[in-house]
């Protein structure tokens, strides 16, 4: 295993914590109290795509060749 397969897995884990994250945010369990409802929703939508996003671009990178 080298260095790319590691950054590889180390990108998809943090993505998928992000989609995690932007989740927790929309059904309010990391929303501050004094935060408007509906932009915990969009934060979430928005941290969530994000993190969905770079997920699928990780996931189906092909190897780069020398």
């Amino acid at each position: 295993m080298n260095y790319q397969d590691v950054f590889r897995y180390a990108i998809l884990v943090v993505s998928a914590l992000a989609m995690v994250v932007g989740l927790l945010i929309i059904f309010g369990v990391l929303v501050p109290r004094n935060f408007p409802e509906q932009f915990g929703v969009i934060m979430g939508a928005v941290i969530f795509l994000y993190g969905a996003y770079r997920f699928a671009i990780a996931y189906y990178r092909r190897e780069m060749r020398r």
